[in-house]
């Protein structure tokens, strides 16, 4: 699978996060709760939120997964204060159990989709500009095109 990391969450367990996944700092999840970042370690502190523990020797730092907002906040909530919403979830659920064969297959496919549905232009896009066109729109500026050597 394209763009995946394998995070060791500890206990010989690992979280896979995907670009779909959504991850925020407790500082981001405070902010949008209008509460402060203090609260939102205490929750995760005592178990009510769930946070995946990144780096930090002297303080440690959290990061909390989308999916773990939902499931603390309710869907509604959830998808209210940080913009994601039922179906989503429901697609990155989805996601979670495709190979990366599958994954990378699908990607493509969509992405030739993609090409082959885009509009094709009439004309040239941006014709080339004449020496005279250049000079006249040089005209009033300060800036003097370079002269031909």
């Amino acid at each position: 699978m394209a763009n995946v990391l394998k995070l060791s969450i500890g206990n010989n367990m690992t979280q896979t996060l995907t670009p779909a996944q959504t991850v925020f700092t407790p500082q981001e999840v405070a902010a949008a709760l209008r509460v402060s970042s203090e609260t939102i370690r205490r929750k995760i502190v005592s178990g009510e939120l769930h946070a995946l523990e990144v780096g930090g020797k002297e303080r440690k730092q959290y990061r909390i997964f989308s999916q773990d907002l939902v499931q603390w906040l309710g869907q509604e909530r959830a998808s209210v204060l940080f913009g994601f919403s039922k179906a989503v979830s429901e697609l990155q659920a989805a996601w979670a159990n495709v190979n990366d064969a599958e994954f990378d297959a699908t990607l493509e496919e969509a992405i030739q989709h993609a090409r082959d549905s885009r509009p094709t232009p009439k004309g040239p896009l941006n014709p080339a500009l004449t020496p005279e066109e250049i000079t006249e729109r040089f005209k009033h500026s300060r800036v003097k095109p370079r002269k031909s050597a």
